[in-house]
C-alpha cells in the first residue's frame, strides 16, 4: 500500500493533467448538438418590402432543425416572389415572407386578386407589398359619399419606383371574392383610394 502510495505521490502531477484532460474533453462532448441542422435557404442581405427575389438575394446555411421555422421555402420557390415585408440577412424565408400574386393558397379557399386603379397615383409612394390597408370609394356628387369597400386587403402588387409606364396608380389587393366583387361595382362610379393599417 505504502508503495502505490508512493508511486501516486511521484506521479501526481502528470495524474492531475490526464484527469483534466479528460474532464475538458468530457465537456467538449456534451456541448455537442444532437442536431447536426440541415440547409437552409436565408437572406444574404436585408430585403425591402416589395423586392422581387433574386438567385444574389439567398445564399444556404446549416440551421438545427429545432430552431429551422415550418414552410421553408428553397431557392427555386423563392426566387422571382416578392418581399411580404422587411427582411434582415440572414433570416429564413418562409412561405408568409413572400407573396405571389399566381399563388394565393396562404390566404384561405376564398381569397381573390383583385387589380384597383387608384384616384390619386402619387399615393403609390407610400405603399409597399404587404401592407394591409382599407380601399376607401368616394362618390362625388351632391352628398359626397365615402365608404370603405374592402377592409384588411392585402397589398400583393406594386409598380416599380422606375416604372414610368404605369402613371395611373394600378395596384394589386388580395381581398375575399364578396370584397372583389364590391371593388369591381366601385370602380365604375367611385374613386379609389387606400388607407394604410397600423
Amino acid at each position: 500500500m505504502d508503495r502505490i502510495r508512493a508511486l501516486l505521490f511521484d506521479h501526481r502531477r502528470p495524474l492531475a493533467a490526464a484527469f483534466a484532460a479528460l474532464a475538458v474533453l468530457t465537456g467538449l462532448q456534451s456541448l455537442q448538438p444532437d442536431d447536426p441542422g440541415s440547409a437552409v435557404v436565408v437572406a444574404a442581405h436585408d430585403l425591402d418590402s416589395g423586392h422581387l427575389v433574386t438567385p444574389g438575394d439567398l445564399t444556404t446555411v446549416s440551421m438545427p432543425t429545432k430552431t429551422q421555422p415550418s414552410h421553408l421555402l428553397d431557392r427555386a420557390a423563392a426566387e422571382g416572389r416578392r418581399i411580404a415585408g422587411p427582411v434582415r440577412a440572414g433570416e429564413p424565408l418562409t412561405d408568409r415572407r413572400v407573396i405571389d400574386p399566381r399563388d394565393l393558397s396562404g390566404y384561405g379557399s376564398d381569397a381573390a386578386l383583385t387589380m384597383v386603379r387608384l384616384d390619386d397615383p402619387a399615393a403609390l409612394a407610400g405603399l409597399r407589398v404587404g401592407d394591409q390597408v382599407d380601399v376607401v370609394a368616394t362618390v362625388v356628387d351632391a352628398t359626397t359619399d365615402t365608404q370603405v369597400v374592402a377592409a384588411g386587403a392585402t397589398i400583393a402588387l406594386v409598380p416599380a419606383r422606375d416604372d414610368t409606364s404605369n402613371d395611373t396608380g394600378v395596384i394589386g389587393v388580395i381581398t375575399d371574392q364578396a370584397s372583389a366583387l364590391d371593388l369591381a361595382a366601385a370602380a365604375l362610379e367611385a374613386r379609389l383610394s387606400v388607407l394604410i393599417r397600423s
